[in-house]
């Protein structure tokens, strides 16, 4: 057993995105593989995929890359039940930028509880219960304020953009999370004497799924 402090993580927002290209299909594969013609991307790329399926807004880093495929490294894709044959069809765009998000003193998350159908038949009088969906996850992040610094305009222009932006957080252990994430952020400064004034930014999951990946 193991266990760490987050001490040291860093957030960075994905703040540029290549053009998308089209996805034609994904192979039921572990790692799933992806045919894209001429797709132009390279081993350790990472991408925003989105399709009609559970990899809909699902963050992915390339791997095995061809001429006209590449592989979605950590993505088991092999359940036919989970990806039916056809599933694969969308685009993939690249994530060219990051901006780091510094003077974080603080990460919440929120959401991600399980909901349940309840009900009762009259000759047992049994409450019974079946689940229906989770509640949508948010992570919000506390920072110290500064107009200055780089991050502040762009989380200002990721508010007023109201699209899906890629959210990355790096461990200490060097293993990295990749989200895809709205972003909620009006640059207000907190304004209590004698304390640090603060700003709240506010990232909504758009896929209830994160990536993972140890290094």
């Amino acid at each position: 057993m193991s266990s760490s402090f987050p001490n040291g993580a860093i957030f960075a927002l994905g703040t540029t995105l290549d053009a998308a290209k089209t996805v034609t299909a994904i192979t039921n594969a572990n790692p799933g593989v992806a045919s894209s013609t001429a797709h132009g991307y390279a081993d350790g790329d990472i991408l925003l995929l989105s399709m009609p399926s559970v990899l809909d807004q699902r963050m992915v880093r390339v791997a095995s890359t061809a001429a006209n495929t590449f592989a979605l490294e950590g993505i088991n894709t092999t359940s036919t039940t989970t990806y039916p044959s056809g599933f694969g069809v969308g685009t993939s765009q690249e994530v060219t930028a990051w901006t780091s998000l510094s003077q974080v003193t603080d990460s919440q998350t929120s959401g991600g509880e399980q909901q349940f159908y309840q009900w009762t038949y009259l000759e047992d009088g049994r409450q019974r219960q079946r689940p229906t969906f989770k509640n949508a996850r948010a992570i919000t992040l506390t920072l110290d304020y500064d107009p200055s610094l780089a991050w502040h305009d762009a989380l200002v222009a990721a508010d007023l953009a109201g699209t899906v932006y890629p959210l990355r957080a790096t461990l200490p252990s060097g293993a990295k999370l990749y989200y895809s994430v709205y972003v909620g952020f009006d640059g207000q400064p907190t304004l209590t004497i004698n304390e640090n004034q603060k700003t709240t930014v506010n990232f909504a999951l758009a896929s209830p799924f994160l990536t993972r990946y140890a290094a």
